[in-house]
């Protein structure tokens, strides 16, 4: 495997061939198939791993503080962002992980249980991004198209009930991955890689998940968001439309799908080629594996991209960060100082002249 694909075996090892056949002619082809690894893969691949974990940690926690202990009414988006930071902090906790791998050459030194645990948690975590965000994307067409009529269904149990669904729904398609990632034996110097089964069942499996919680979620928001811009392009008959929320959930949408969208097409493709439905020559075969390994960095620092665009779009989440931040270090030089609370309380007189 190259270092930088955890997502996928070497595709030119004998019993990891990519058509899933096992041939010795096809054993042959891809011996004579020389793997040239991405250059200086080894150095920038983990940098944005460990980059993407710092920022990732640090903002959808931040997000997960704000909206969880917000006091006052939470609204219906606040709901899908709030589990959508949730996501994006389980893909986030695997990055380390990968990481080591990367830097490794490929080999895999955590253990067979975090192999499987971590490709649960990628599949899972995208699974249930793709589905909150098809979600968010409803609400927000509801929201505008049909503002009265679509009441009953933009009730706080209502999304409460649909993000659970979908948690349950991306639990479910993380299953195979406990089962078809594993161990095997690195094909260049001692160690092991974690990767998946080259199973022809497995690769159907794969694709049909892929094309079920990828391909038709995304489709679906881009319905909604196409339905919505041609209602916005009307005179608006109930008041204005506020925009400001809109363009920060497209840009939140737009970065899910600029991420994930190569990385899962060319996903595809593997699958596809690994079935011999799709031959691939020397040439695609390594433009194939280039592609993955830059797709697959580009799909997991999105995991710390939504803090970012709340930031950058959301002026109320600004001023929520700035006060928390500001409470927190208050709170620390407080702490730190015993004198300052002394300072901070009024003298007993003081207070007798202002009650006077």
């Amino acid at each position: 495997m190259p270092p930088t694909q955890p997502w996928s075996p070497s595709p030119e090892t004998a019993s990891w061939d990519y058509s899933g056949s096992g041939s010795g002619a096809l054993e042959e082809e891809l011996e004579l198939c020389a793997s040239w690894e991405l250059p200086y893969a080894r150095a920038f691949v983990p940098t944005l791993y460990l980059a993407a974990f710092a920022v990732g940690l640090l903002g959808n926690g931040l997000v997960l503080r704000l909206l969880a202990r917000r006091r006052a009414p939470r609204r219906l988006a606040d709901t899908f962002v709030l589990h959508l930071a949730a996501a994006d902090l389980g893909l986030v906790l695997t990055l380390p992980l990968w990481a080591t791998a990367a830097a490794w050459g490929g080999r895999w030194p955590f253990g067979r249980a975090l192999c499987k645990l971590s490709g649960f948690s990628l599949a899972a975590s995208r699974c249930a991004g793709a589905l909150l965000l098809a979600g968010l994307a409803s609400d927000r067409y509801l929201a505008v198209a049909r503002p009265l009529g679509a009441r009953p269904l933009r009730s706080p149990q209502c999304a409460r009930a649909l993000c659970w669904g979908g948690w349950g729904a991306a639990l479910l398609v993380g299953l195979p991955a406990l089962v078809s990632r594993d161990l095997q034996p690195l094909l260049e110097g001692p160690g092991s890689q974690c990767g998946e089964r080259p199973s022809d069942a497995f690769q159907a499996l794969g694709l049909v998940l892929l094309l079920l919680t990828c391909a038709l979620p995304l489709c679906a928001t881009f319905f909604c968001y196409c339905r919505l811009a041609r209602r916005l392009r009307r005179p608006p008959r109930l008041g204005r439309v506020p925009t400001a929320p809109l363009r920060i959930i497209c840009a939140v949408e737009g970065a899910f799908m600029g991420s994930w969208l190569p990385f899962s097409v060319l996903r595809v493709v593997l699958h596809l080629a690994r079935l011999g439905a799709v031959p691939l020559p020397c040439r695609l075969l390594q433009a194939l594996r280039w592609g993955l390994t830059i797709a697959t960095c580009l799909a997991f620092c999105h995991s710390c991209a939504n803090p970012l665009i709340y930031l950058l779009l959301d002026r109320s989440f600004r001023v929520r960060a700035w006060r928390l931040a500001h409470g927190l270090s208050s709170a620390s030089s407080r702490s730190g100082d015993p004198s300052a609370e002394v300072r901070a309380r009024p003298k007993a007189g003081d207070e007798r002249k202002r009650r006077t």
